[in-house]
């Protein structure tokens, strides 16, 4: 099993290349880790973040989560709209890395 991570900044293309089983596995087992613990961490920030929010009158209370998840769905169909539309009139071009 051959693994194969590449990335790309400032200009230049690096990859990772494991020459062994056990440093693939040892490279998976810590992105893993590091995965999970920045994960843990994001929510951590978000419970400070919120604590912090549920303070304000404007703040989605806990009866009405229902109608912040639609008024959520609506800015992503809205935001999807645009580009598609946007993209048909000429105003955004996609060009591919």
């Amino acid at each position: 099993m051959e693994a194969e991570i590449t990335a790309h900044g400032n200009g230049a293309a690096w990859q990772l290349l494991p020459q062994s089983g056990v440093a693939g596995i040892a490279l998976a087992v810590l992105f893993l880790y590091l995965f999970f613990r920045h994960l843990m961490f994001v929510l951590m920030v978000m419970d400070i973040l919120l604590g912090f929010l549920r303070r304000f009158s404007w703040f989605p209370k806990e009866g009405s989560r229902l109608k912040a998840f639609g008024h959520w769905v609506t800015a992503v169909v809205l935001f999807a709209g645009y580009l598609v539309a946007a993209m048909q009139f000429g105003w955004i071009e996609f060009v591919p890395v």
